[in-house]
This record gives structure tokens, sequence and C-alpha cells, in this order.
């Protein structure tokens, strides 16, 4: 029997950019009719891998942990809502050249892996409210907030009747 392990390539904030998303799942939560996802998982995902088998993780814990140092900065000041995993979310209106580099170059480097890039446009974005009956009524965030990412994390994520529990498995030499 071949075990897996659902990963995927992530940047997590700071402590002061998570408080500020957190306080924004919690305003927006009773507005869209949802809740406000825990603090912790907040991220932005860069690369989603699936259901990854054992025996291709240890590559993947190697390419993370090499990976170079990151320094870049992503303005959030958006809201937006995706209707069928009912979620709204916190981009930016403005395309951001160092996340939109990074990702490409991530998924160059899976590609030598056997991962293929999926087949749209990476749209940066953090989760803050899950089933969200409607959107949020702004478009914008009230106070943009800046995020300032140095970590490129591959992370598992392991679900259970409490939603997404997400685990860690390597990063590069950011902070930690």
């Amino acid at each position: 029997m071949t075990v897996s392990r659902r990963l995927f390539f992530a940047l997590w904030p700071d402590d002061t950019t998570r408080r500020a998303l957190a306080a924004e799942a919690q305003r927006l939560a009773p507005l869209c009719g949802g809740y406000p996802l825990p603090a912790a998982n907040m991220h932005i995902t860069l690369a989603f891998l699936g259901n990854v088998d054992e025996a291709r993780i240890a590559p993947l814990v190697a390419l993370a942990q090499a990976w170079p140092a990151l320094q870049g900065e992503w303005t959030l000041d958006r809201l937006g809502h995706f209707p069928k995993p009912r979620i709204v979310w916190a981009g930016s209106q403005a395309s951001s050249p160092e996340l939109m580099a990074l990702d490409a170059e991530l998924w160059q480097a899976l590609a030598h892996h056997g991962f293929t890039a999926p087949q749209r446009d990476f749209t940066p974005h953090v989760s803050l409210v899950r089933q969200a009956d409607r959107a949020a009524p702004a478009s914008r965030l009230p106070t943009p907030i800046r995020w300032r990412f140095d970590r490129l994390a591959l992370v598992e994520s392991q679900l259970d009747n409490g939603g997404s529990r997400y685990r860690t498995l390597a990063c590069n030499r950011g902070r930690h």
C-alpha cells in the first residue's frame, strides 16, 4: 500500500501581519455568514501538490531547505469571494512581481521533480472566512495590510473533524 501525504508550498505571515489578517477575518465573518479561519492557518499557497507518495517527499524537503533566502513584500488591499468553495479572501489590486516570479521559479524547480504547474493564472490570496454565504460588503480592505515575506515552507495538510491542520515539513533559511 502506497502512503501519501497532502502537501503544498506556502508563505506564512509574520505575527503582526497574522494579527491584522485575523482581525479582518473576525470583522468579516458575521457580515459574510461564515466563520473566520484560525490565525495560525493563514498563508499564501504558492504550489498545491495534492497527495504525494511518501517516496517523493525527501527531494521536496531538500528543495525547500535549499531555496535561496527570500526578501519580498506584498500589500493586501482587496477583498474577494470564491462562491463555490464559499471563501472570502484578501488579495491585492496590483500584481506583485516578486510573488509572480517566486511562483514561476518554484514551479520550474518542481517540474524537475515531476510536478506540473496548473493551467490557470496564479492569483495570490489569503483565505479569511470559510462557509461564506456572501461576498464581503466592500471590495477593499479598510486599511491595507503590508506583508513582508522571507520564508518558503513545504507544508503538510491534515484534515480532521476540526478542519485543516498544517505541519511545516521544511523551510528555507528565512525566519523560523
